[in-house]
């Protein structure tokens, strides 16, 4: 045998087949890497079989556009439940992914909606008058504001959109303020909208009662949320706030059944999965909401919030190796996707890792980016780092990382 072959690897069919079985299995981040894998082997031979490079292309933008699909469904999740930074940087992860033209023009749309969600203090853009109208200010400044207006409700459902659409004045003024973090604004002008369009106002509810509970008026909301559930119990952007509220004032069998007598609809959704295990873990009641959050995942497959509230359950139970196995998941499936792995995420890893005994050179690694990425706690860090490097007996650089965590305290 040639020693050259030894170190060549596995031929690209074999890294192809190991591709399509995890593509049989749903796992498409993964299968998409293995692919990229066997496409760059079998450019360095393209004398064997010359349509196989465009057959594992092909299969590669088929991952590309469902892992694509199932960002932007996580995306929808997100901003369901008011997370809207989060959801945009998934929708901008899927627009990267996307290979389809029609899924593009679809997600452009969504990141058009969000973009002016995650940027509430964002000020309308305004054009200058043109010389001799008298009032183009005002007709300007009303243009901007009904865009404004209409990017924001991009991001809900096509029979929202229309209902929104059809309130008067006040509401879409009152939206906006909402929208721009100027609460007290929105309270006056969506108690006035919802005088206006009454009976037909339910909607207005649920706005009026996020901007009471940016407020801190719970007992308003409350009684504003549990009013629209009643007429829309579809509804799931009601849900997330109105269990906080529970929550705050320790009802909790009030928060399970409201989601045990959701509409069928929600039932496997994994936004109510999510609040049912948050109600557990709320109440303290830490093993439930561990085997809540097994059995999701489990059976309904991969979650990656589902996932992230497990590991914080883990934690919460003492279980320390069973988070740092749990956070690890969460990267390595990340990582699969093309996803940006959270900093925060990669921290607790990290931390947990260190607690355990894991002082290794892929924690110590991880640490040196983490000075990086989250530079609140670089002083911390620095020192962790210098931990590692004495445990490892490089006294050297245990004294030069201590140092720098001084320098860092001081300045800070």
């Amino acid at each position: 045998m040639k020693f050259s072959h030894l170190f060549a690897g596995k031929p690209y069919h074999e890294i192809e087949k190991k591709a399509d079985a995890l593509l049989q299995t749903g796992e498409y981040g993964f299968a998409k890497l293995e692919y990229e894998k066997a496409l760059l082997k079998w450019a360095k031979k393209t004398s064997e079989a010359p349509g196989a490079g465009d057959q594992i292309e092909a299969k590669i933008v088929q991952c590309k556009n469902t892992l694509a699909l199932e960002h932007r469904k996580s995306a929808d999740n997100l901003t369901e439940t008011g997370l809207y930074e989060e959801a945009e940087d998934l929708l901008q992860l899927a627009l990267e992914l996307a290979q389809d033209e029609r899924l593009v023009a679809e997600i452009e749309e969504r990141l058009k909606g969000l973009k002016a969600n995650s940027n509430p203090h964002k000020a309308l853009v305004m054009s200058d008058p043109e010389e001799g109208s008298e009032d183009a200010t005002s007709f300007l400044y009303e243009e901007s504001g009904d865009e404004y207006f209409t990017a924001l409700i991009n991001t809900l459902p096509k029979a929202e959109q229309e209902i929104y659409l059809g309130y008067g004045a006040s509401f879409r003024e009152g939206y906006v303020k909402l929208n721009q973090g100027y609460f007290e604004d929105a309270v006056t002008l969506l108690t006035h909208a919802l005088e206006a369009d009454s009976p037909t106002g339910d909607y207005i509810q649920l706005e009026l009662a996020t901007a009471h509970l940016n407020l801190g008026n719970n007992s308003e909301g409350c009684f504003l949320l549990e009013g629209f559930l009643n007429n829309h119990p579809e509804s799931i952007r009601a849900y997330p706030p109105l269990c906080e509220i529970y929550w705050k004032n320790n009802q909790f069998d009030e928060a399970q059944r409201l989601l045990t007598n959701c509409p069928d609809p929600l039932h496997d959704s994994p936004v109510i999965h999510l609040l049912m295990g948050q109600t557990l873990f709320q109440a303290g009641r830490y093993d439930d909401a561990e085997s809540h959050y097994l059995d999701y995942l489990n059976s309904r497959g991969w979650d990656e919030a589902i996932a992230l509230a497990l590991a914080k359950t883990f934690e919460a139970l003492g279980s320390k190796e069973k988070a740092c196995k749990q956070y690890s998941e969460i990267m390595s499936t990340c990582q699969g996707c093309g996803s940006r792995i959270d900093p925060h995420i990669k921290q607790k890893y990290a931390d947990m890792s260190l607690e355990t005994g894991d002082h290794s050179t892929n924690i110590l690694e991880l640490y040196l980016g983490l000075v990086r990425e989250i530079p609140e706690n670089r002083t911390d860090n620095y020192q962790k780092i210098s931990m590692i490097y004495e445990l490892n007996g490089n006294e050297d650089e245990a004294r030069r990382f201590s140092s720098f965590a001084e320098q860092s305290r001081q300045r800070s």
